[in-house]
């Protein structure tokens, strides 16, 4: 690739919130699924750790530095740097350790559209459609996936790992049902105003599986995490892949990704045509797989990491121009810290980089120095927007 001919000109940054504490309706549902007790946070429910403030401020350094390699050096006294977030505590909090650790000392407003707590309709995925056909039509997407990809069945072995993990046969839950946990009724929630959800083992798993990752990447002490019954890689790998397939489901297929991201395609589009130079934007696991779902990017894995939307991950659209010809070029990368690096709480700098993956797109080809033509990208776009 000659990639020295091209220059970044533009990029908008979707990030995902830091390191969070648990929600609380999450652990009172996860009361009844075992007899353990779940460990004690010292932060409000569903807000932003000390710990993921210090994360988010070394990846707004590292982002800064990768700016300013690639030739975008902001002042930060102007208008080249927009930064907006969903209107909850963890969202906010998270842009506002970014921009501290990008660009300490300097009063860089952090913009949202709400008071804290209430969700702004751009990263909302409640259903503004609960219509027999509207239902009908996701409940399509969910079948075509299992088909494809024959997903229920080949969870069976995470949820075996899960259950021996919760010691579930003797939960609440298992007296209710009387059955494997893979076996508990699945059902599609499905109501105006709310968030959709896959009832049964796939929601019992990704809220359990969440509870535990948040326990590692916060550095539990070892007998904590999970109760010390999660001892290896391989077990974290299945056990991550029911939360990779729930959010798959519930916010990448395509009718529910059209239905809760375009509102942030909208957005995303009027920021490309305006003179800034960065603009990031803090929402959620949902927002950043509807993107990619609406967008019709190609299914990946990222290296060093086994959550397909990582905590403080962030999805970069970056505009390029080709210095020979004037023209301009668009590539996406995913920018992230690997699984260790969070559990480690490690500082991101030139030594230890945040981890980087190119995605690519469906239906779409890349010239010979792996770049899309930026009209064609905004043609995609367009072709979502509401009119």
């Amino acid at each position: 690739m000659n990639n020295n001919q091209y220059q970044l000109d533009k990029v908008v940054i979707l990030s995902r919130h830091g390191i969070r504490t648990p929600l609380q309706n999450t652990l009172q549902f996860l009361e009844k699924v075992t007899h353990f007790k779940w460990p004690k946070w010292d932060h409000p429910y569903g807000y932003l750790t000390t710990r993921g403030g210090v994360l988010e401020a070394y990846f707004g350094r590292y982002l800064a530095t990768w700016l300013e390699k690639n030739n975008i050096r902001l002042s930060t006294h102007n208008t080249e740097l927009f930064v907006y977030a969903n209107s909850l505590q963890r969202t906010v909090a998270t842009a506002q350790f970014l921009i501290t650790g990008a660009f300490a000392g300097y009063d860089i407003p952090i913009h949202h559209k709400y008071p804290i707590e209430k969700m702004d309709p751009i990263f909302d995925p409640s259903l503004q459609d609960d219509s027999p056909e509207f239902k009908h039509a996701v409940l399509r997407d969910i079948d075509e996936a299992d088909k494809a990809s024959n997903i229920f069945k080949t969870l069976a072995p995470a949820y075996k790992i899960l259950s021996d993990i919760l010691d579930y046969k003797n939960s609440k839950l298992y007296a209710k049902y009387q059955c494997n946990f893979a076996d508990i009724p699945s059902e599609l929630y499905f109501k105006k105003h709310q968030e959709p959800a896959l009832l049964g083992p796939l929601a019992i798993g990704i809220s359990a599986v969440d509870a535990f990752l948040l326990q590692y990447y916060s550095a539990f002490p070892k007998e904590q995490i999970a109760w010390g019954r999660l001892t290896s890689q391989e077990q974290w790998q299945q056990l991550i892949e029911i939360r990779n397939q729930y959010i798959n489901l519930v916010f990448h297929s395509k009718t529910l990704a059209k239905h809760s991201a375009t509102l942030l395609i909208n957005m995303i589009s009027d920021l490309m045509h305006k003179d800034n130079k960065v603009d990031l934007l803090v929402g959620h696991d949902s927002t950043i797989a509807a993107l990619l779902g609406i967008l019709n990017f190609k299914d990946y894995r990222l290296p060093n990491q086994f959550e397909t939307t990582p905590i403080g991950g962030k999805v970069a659209l970056q505009r390029f121009r080709h210095l020979p010809t004037g023209e301009y070029f668009f590539k996406a990368e995913y920018i992230y810290q690997s699984f260790e690096q969070l559990h480690n709480g490690e500082v991101l700098d030139a030594n230890n980089p945040a981890q980087h993956y190119q995605l690519y797109l469906e239906n779409a080809s890349v010239n010979r120095d792996g770049y899309y033509d930026w009209s064609d990208f905004e043609e995609r776009m367009e072709s979502i927007k509401t009119k």
